[in-house]
């Protein structure tokens, strides 16, 4: 069977040192700020309670970190400054985008220094991914290739490739993610961290390479439309106390109410007036986790456009899974900030 990575009710508990954590998240909000170094939006599109784990570490220039999420969640996120970003599935459903390309089980998942993800997530997936300083990897391409060239990270941001040019960096990160949650040690002592820096390297860029081997595909409209939903989203945001109609973003972004729809159903698989209920919906919801026992879930609900307490209160159940009265009521053991 399928190792779709976290099963539901049996997350691990969390654990935290100085170079490794185990986090298990009931929450999109504190899913976006878990991760260390990141900052990071989640918007949750698929209806029900959300469950996710983040297994992190951080060995000298590399961060690795294996994400499952169980529910399908529209991803803005800026990782760490002037490092390349190299990801693999462990575990994808259908509907997966990476910035704008489909993601398939043997697709590698790639960023440049400081370029800002894009991922849509399927109702369920896993994946493992690495960051490496730049410098760092540059250094070690020149080292290993011989070649003075800039690592080829560019145009196709994903590409499915055979899955024996994939499995090597699938398992170096596995392996070494898994020894430094199970034997901490290993990250005390100089040598075996150096050891899981070479091996990460050697792997990423194997991949990285592979893929350069293979032949560019054409760009997809669907590039195309998540600039289109983009562009929406920050416009909805910047005017949030005032929530635009259909008709208002339309006219913003100079095109049909057909066009536009058919941008939100190809990227997020969801329409425009669903959408801007779910950017409401999470404002919200970030405002009722950091307001604490003492705030007002009618103040909350009206400064983000709600003006039918119980038609709040159902789309946020049956978005959440929960009423926002219970959420009000939760003390998390995560700070979350008005920038995430």
């Amino acid at each position: 069977m399928m190792n779709t990575g976290l099963p539901l009710g049996q997350a691990a508990s969390r654990r935290s040192t100085e170079r490794c954590s185990v986090i298990p998240t009931d929450d999109p909000c504190v899913h976006a700020a878990s991760l260390r170094d990141w900052m990071q939006d989640y918007l949750q599109l698929s209806a029900g309670r959300f469950l996710g784990e983040i297994i992190e570490t951080t060995i000298g220039p590399i961060q690795i970190f294996r994400e499952t999420i169980w529910q399908c969640v529209d991803e803005k996120a800026n990782p760490r400054r002037n490092s390349y970003t190299v990801g693999v599935p462990v575990y994808m459903e259908e509907g997966g985008y990476w910035q704008g390309y489909r993601v398939a089980r043997d697709s590698l998942m790639m960023l440049r220094p400081n370029e800002e993800l894009h991922f849509r997530t399927p109702k369920k997936s896993t994946i493992l991914v690495v960051v490496i300083d730049s410098g760092v990897f540059d250094a070690f391409s020149r080292d290993t290739t011989g070649r003075d060239t800039p690592l080829p990270i560019a145009g196709s941001h994903t590409r499915e490739l055979p899955e024996a040019m994939i499995r090597p960096l699938r398992m170096s990160l596995k392996e070494v993610l898994s020894s430094a949650v199970s034997t901490p040690e290993v990250l005390e002592h100089e040598n075996s961290m150096k050891a899981m820096v070479e091996t990460i390297l050697g792997a990423a860029l194997h991949a990285v390479l592979a893929r350069s081997a293979e032949s560019e595909v054409a760009r997809s409209s669907h590039f195309v439309q998540r600039a289109i939903v983009e562009r929406a989203r920050q416009y909805v945001l910047a005017n949030r106390q005032s929530p635009p109609t259909v008709t208002e973003l339309s006219a913003w972004l100079k095109m049909s109410r057909r066009g536009l729809h058919h941008a939100f159903m190809n990227v997020l698989g969801i329409n425009v007036v669903t959408f801007l209920r779910y950017v409401r919906l999470h404002g919200a919801r970030k405002d009722l986790l950091m307001a604490g026992p003492e705030g007002s879930v009618n103040r909350i609900a009206c400064k983000w456009g709600f003006w039918h307490m119980g038609m709040f209160s159902a789309y946020y159940k049956a978005l959440f899974g929960e009423l926002p009265s219970a959420t009000l009521r939760k003390t998390s053991c995560i700070s979350i900030t008005p920038g995430h």
